[in-house]
């Protein structure tokens, strides 16, 4: 008996050693690494779904579940999608302890399973597509179906607690929305800073109109495997049936980045989806498409167009919309003249302050004249009724005659000359069913009008022709009259999008390009200058949206229009909390500008150089290590290759909580340079900061930061600039050579007192002496003057971290 219960060990551990070695099981103590994406992943057992590391861009991804035999790998699921990690080193692990973790190249915790995790064993992609962790019991305590990105799939389900919400072109979320709200009713929704409105179900109708049933507290929703849709509000529990209704079909139910919500099915053999159900039929009901100002009408293809008065905001994107031409501004002395603008058959949905009922057209122009947050007005001819907006947001322009005619009226000054500019019109009429597009969509388009029947008759057939005859001749004259306007508009209207279909995409950015006069307003004509560099001379200012920010206007910028746009978009997708967040740019005529976000605390320099503001230690280190963060990132993490060139105090800001923010950290990008692989051709950064390579005409790489780094790094420590250790400027490389050789040979011998009389006097002895020597010991590496034995940034933020886990720990 003794050698059968001797192997009884091993027989209870097989189902656990057969997991182990099954492609869509992670074992306990086990890792997917993105180093080995294309081979580290987890596949569900009938191969359906893939789970693993998606590249979103070059050197970012994010840990992923996708449809494996799909075009493109479609995704369904991402952990925390709007922080990608690093192409190296980054991981998911399932701990020791149960917790399902990714982590970052510098060990930064991204992501991790929420819930009491106590007792798991495993984590296994299902043939749903469901990520799973199991305890020993095989119980389930975490699924991925519990906190849905973008896309439901089938047997998921939508609670009360969850939500789908859309992503952006830049893979962040968007605006739009799908849950149930207050009221129980599933809905979409667009969700905004200053808009939040539900757009489906219709919202001009009621609950019973819209088939749906409020205050239902189930809050259930699930789509089966067969292509039906089901809900608690649906009234008689009738489902949304997909066109291609039917078992053996794998789908996916999206909220796509135009806020449409469509029901897709997978033909196996190309990789292909195609649409079986679709939410909003007309895509210009969904609100928020056009974006602020902007009006949604039908050519026949649905098209953001500005009314009267409006341009485009941002030329290329239309969620920002349009901005008035000449703002109306109000006074309490006196109010600017404005007039009235008709605009027929057009409506912005929403926004309204209340309503005033049975008045005349002249009272309702007075309503609106008085209140100077009156954008305009809709006003209802039959029935009297006004409806003053203070927002104008989801412009649509309807097809004439319809049943109820709506008319807006838009508030424009009266200096404004708006005649020869056509207005927004919808040119077909739209069918109000709701048509699937049963085709793919790369080659199809929803029916947006009804069938037109053939004439047959002889005399139907000569009335076409000489009506298309009359039309070309009409057309002609037309052109001839109206060709220099024609060439007018099409400078601006070369910029406006077809929101189409293949979605009806609308193209997102958060990266924005201003204008010379909102920024000249913003600065108020340039005038609080914040600080000036070499690049350019920096000013405070405050958008019309209340929001500060500081704009640099550049100099030296000797590329292209396209060029310096192209570089910009790259820098403009940079984003990590350590660096300055750039919003956006203005590029007219011979100025060049950036516009980012306003750090309150202004640089390192003006707070440690100054003896009426004291760092504490722990302050100094937590910048030293946050600072290394933002150039790794730059160094190895971010879209494209980056180099600061010009790290120093002035350049790192501190916010309130005195986290540091690299800025200029695109500059180089910009700057005149020369050769494919940013060997730069001219010397750039700050008298006792440069790199010695900058002299001796090396190629420059990375390394020139880490050399100005480890600068920034003895001023921490020392609370003093290099460049006052000096007598003159010449003589401050020769002094910081000796520096580095005393703290080196301090280094070597160990000696602690030493430390701290090197250590800023003013801390009066309170500080970390691990800590110092760590900061000591990378400054010297930092500064050798062979740049092959300086430390990468990477292995820098590693030394930090291990610094200051020791600390906490002791």
């Amino acid at each position: 008996m003794a050698p059968f219960f001797s192997i009884l060990p091993v027989l209870s551990l097989l189902p656990l050693l057969s997991s182990a070695a099954s492609p869509d099981t992670l074992p306990l103590r086990s890792s997917l690494s993105v180093d080995k994406h294309q081979t580290d992943v987890l596949r569900s057992p009938n191969g359906t779904f893939t789970c693993g590391f998606y590249s979103v861009y070059d050197n970012a991804f994010t840990f992923s579940i996708w449809y494996t035999n799909s075009a493109n790998k479609t995704v369904v699921w991402t952990a925390n999608r709007d922080r990608p990690v690093h192409a190296r080193a980054a991981a998911v692990t399932l701990r020791k302890g149960g917790a399902l973790v990714l982590t970052d190249y510098d060990s930064e915790v991204v992501w991790q399973a929420e819930g009491d995790t106590a007792g798991v064993q495993y984590a296994q992609l299902l043939d749903t597509g469901n990520l799973v962790m199991k305890n020993s019991s095989g119980r389930v305590v975490w699924q991925s179906f519990d906190s849905p990105t973008d896309t439901l799939l089938p047997t998921q389900h939508i609670t009360a607690s969850t939500k789908l919400v859309s992503i952006t072109g830049l893979h962040v979320p968007g605006h739009y929305m799908f849950h149930f709200t207050d009221s129980s009713i599933l809905s979409l929704i667009y969700d905004d800073v200053d808009v939040h409105e539900i757009y489906w179900p219709d919202p001009d109708n009621g609950e019973y109109q819209n088939n749906r049933n409020r205050y239902n507290s189930t809050r259930l929703a699930v789509l089966d495997d067969a292509g039906n849709f089901f809900s608690s509000d649906f009234v008689n529990q009738k489902a949304l049936v997909a066109s291609d209704e039917g078992n053996g079909i794998k789908r996916r139910l999206t909220l796509d980045p135009d806020g449409n919500l469509r029901l897709y099915s997978l033909n196996n053999s190309d990789g292909r989806w195609s649409v079986s159900w679709i939410a909003v039929s007309q895509p210009c009901n969904i609100h928020g498409l056009c974006g602020p100002n902007g009006i949604c009408h039908y050519l026949p293809m649905p098209t953001c167009s500005c009314p009267p008065g409006y341009v485009m905001s941002n030329p290329g994107n239309w969620s920002q919309g349009c901005r008035a031409v000449v703002d109306i501004t109000c006074t309490f002395q006196q109010a600017q003249p404005v007039k009235f603008l008709r605009l027929p058959g057009t409506d912005f949905w929403g926004s309204d302050q209340g309503h005033v009922e049975h008045v005349s057209l002249q009272a309702c122009k007075n309503i609106c004249r008085s209140d100077c947050t009156c954008k305009g007005f809709q006003y209802q001819q039959g029935s009297g009724t006004c409806y003053p907006k203070a927002f104008l947001y989801n412009g649509k322009a309807y097809p004439a005659p319809t049943k109820s005619t709506r008319m807006m009226y838009l508030k424009l000054p009266v200096g404004l000359n708006t005649s020869g500019i056509s207005m927004p019109q919808t040119n077909v009429l739209i069918s109000r069913k709701k048509h699937p597009d049963c085709s793919q969509m790369s080659e199809s388009t929803m029916e947006l009008f009804p069938d037109i029947h053939k004439a047959g008759q002889g005399e139907a057939k000569w009335f076409y022709f000489y009506g298309f005859a009359g039309a070309i001749f009409v057309l002609e004259v037309f052109f001839i009259a109206s060709a220099w306007c024609f060439v007018l508009r099409w400078e601006l209207g070369a910029s406006e999008i077809l929101a189409v279909e293949e979605g009806y995409k609308v193209m997102t950015s958060n990266f924005r390009r201003y204008s010379y006069k909102e920024l000249v307003k913003a600065t108020r004509k340039f005038n609080d200058e914040l600080g000036r560099g070499g690049s350019g001379i920096v000013y405070r200012g405050i958008l019309d949206d209340n929001q500060p920010v500081a704009v640099k206007v550049l100099e030296n910028i000797r590329q292209c229009e396209e060029e310096f746009q192209a570089e910009l978009r790259i820098i403009g997708r940079i984003n990590h909390m350590n660096l300055v967040r750039i919003w956006g740019f203005c590029s007219e005529s011979s100025h060049r500008m950036l516009v980012t976000e306003y750090i309150k605390n202004g640089s390192l320099a003006n707070i440690l150089f100054k003896d009426n503001i004291l760092l504490e230690w722990r302050q100094r280190f937590n910048i030293a290590l946050g600072v290394a963060k933002g150039l790794a990132y730059l160094h190895h993490e971010c879209l494209e290759w980056v180099i600061h060139c010009d790290v120093k105090p002035e350049n790192i800001l501190l916010d309130q909580n005195l986290e540091p923010k690299i800025a200029d950290f695109g500059l180089a990008k910009l700057l005149n340079r020369g050769g494919s692989n940013q060997n730069v051709s001219r010397v750039r950064g700050t008298i006792g900061y440069i790199a010695p390579e900058w002299i001796s005409s090396l190629q420059i790489t990375a390394k020139v930061d880490v050399y100005s780094y480890g600068v920034v790094l003895l001023e921490l420590v020392l609370g003093k600039r290099v460049l006052d250790l000096a007598v003159g400027a010449e003589e401050v490389h020769k002094v910081l050579r000796k520096l580095v050789e005393m703290l080196a040979d301090m280094l070597h011998k160990e000696e602690s007192s030493s430390i701290a009389e090197v250590v800023d006097s003013r801390l009066n002895g309170q500080f970390n002496y691990m800590q110092v020597g760590t900061l000591i010991e990378l400054a010297v590496s930092s500064l050798d003057e062979d740049r092959s034995k300086r430390p990468t940034m990477e292995s820098i933020v590693q030394t930090l971290l291990l610094a200051d886990e020791s600390c906490s720990m002791w």
